[in-house]
């Protein structure tokens, strides 16, 4: 009997070794389970069973729980960005590209060679003119885009721009994802195909699969969903800089816009902003001794978990303890969405986070 409980606790350990070196935790929610919320967030999905497949591998092969909230938060931002699509269909697509078109046009030789590329015949049989109105997501402007700019003719229409589609989409898949931050990401998804990322990010598994990685896989101290949320769209730890933005407004009673950049960023090149001058000033006000390098250092860390052990957060937070009895942690950014493919202009970070949430919550209530 002892013998037996022995070799099955040796078995379990080499079990639990093996699957760590695999980089791949199988615990958690079935797929079954994972289906069932899949059919809470999109009601009508016709293929509830391999978007569920998708979500419990990428998690695992990630790292991440298989539990309900992560599973919801999945779902949830899937369901906002592209309603359960590998390519999400966009009206105005279309009319993002004649508008390319037209800029490039302003260019009295290049508008001849668009002009006569645009009347030849695509593989399809049709002119690149047509097949402009059957353009109706990312993929079909890439692919289009993609022939359009095969031939020679067209050569020196790149030469002017500068850009190919990777320039002109810049994100891509289910959800939406930066095809930059896809192809920076070490981890590379199982079951999505072969090419290249950015054909990976037109996969069901490789959309929700670098999705998921941006949207969980980085260290952070938030106590609301909500929080990862909005720095999903704005861009990881906006929130968390919100919330010094926040801080410092509060106690030098000045205005400092929530918006999460710590500093300017111009062709991503960093300089002082309104954040960083009115931080030196408190200090000044305050009699609080500083080295202003070290302040700077400190304020390019923004971007990265480093910035909230850093001499100048520490310090923030503490004069605001005293003050208000408990520092910020985190704020929803308000930044506009500022996008070609969306027709209202009243987009903003905190209104794409609490829709996110309010989907998350009910995902959460599903019964599995």
């Amino acid at each position: 009997m002892f013998r037996a409980s022995r070799l099955t606790s040796i078995m379990l350990i080499v079990s639990l070794f093996l699957s760590a070196c695999s980089g791949i935790t199988d615990s958690g929610l079935s797929e079954k389970q994972v289906e069932k919320l899949v059919r809470a967030s999109r009601p009508g999905n016709p293929s509830p069973d391999v978007w569920a497949r998708a979500i419990k591998e990428s998690l695992e092969e990630l790292g991440q729980p298989v539990d309900k909230e992560h599973v919801s938060a999945v779902c949830a931002v899937i369901s906002q960005v592209s309603a359960f699509s590998i390519s999400p269909k966009n009206s105005r697509m279309a009319s993002i590209l004649r508008k390319k078109i037209e800029a490039a046009e302003s260019n009295e030789v290049l508008r001849l060679l668009i002009e006569t590329r645009l009347d030849q015949s695509a593989s399809n049989g049709r002119s690149f003119r047509e097949n402009i109105d059957s353009i109706s997501s990312e993929l079909d402007f890439e692919k289009w885009y993609d022939e359009f700019t095969s031939a020679s003719i067209t050569k020196p229409i790149l030469l002017v721009l500068k850009k190919d589609a990777s320039d002109l989409i810049t994100t891509a898949g289910s959800m939406q994802v930066s095809v930059k931050f896809a192809e920076a990401y070490p981890k590379k998804p199982r079951n999505a195909g072969g090419g290249n990322v950015r054909d990976m990010l037109y996969t069901c598994k490789g959309g929700v699969f670098y999705g998921t990685a941006y949207l969980l896989d980085y260290k952070h101290n938030y106590n609301d969903w909500k929080y990862v949320f909005a720095d999903f769209n704005a861009g990881h730890y906006t929130s968390r800089n919100a919330g010094f933005q926040k801080m410092l407004a509060r106690l030098t009673r000045r205005q400092v816009d929530t918006d999460g950049d710590l500093m300017n960023y111009e062709n991503g090149k960093a300089s002082p902003s309104v954040t960083y001058v009115t931080f030196i000033n408190f200090l000044k006000k305050k009699e609080v001794e500083f080295d202003e390098k070290q302040v700077l250092k400190d304020f390019s860390k923004e971007k990265s978990y480093d910035f909230e052990e850093s001499w100048s957060y520490k310090t923030l937070a503490e004069l605001y303890k005293k003050r208000y009895g408990h520092p910020i942690y985190a704020v929803l950014p308000d930044i506009p969405i500022n996008s070609p493919k969306f027709v209202s202009k009243n987009l903003s970070t905190k209104w794409f986070a609490n829709r996110v949430k309010e989907r998350f919550n009910r995902c959460v209530r599903t019964k599995i």
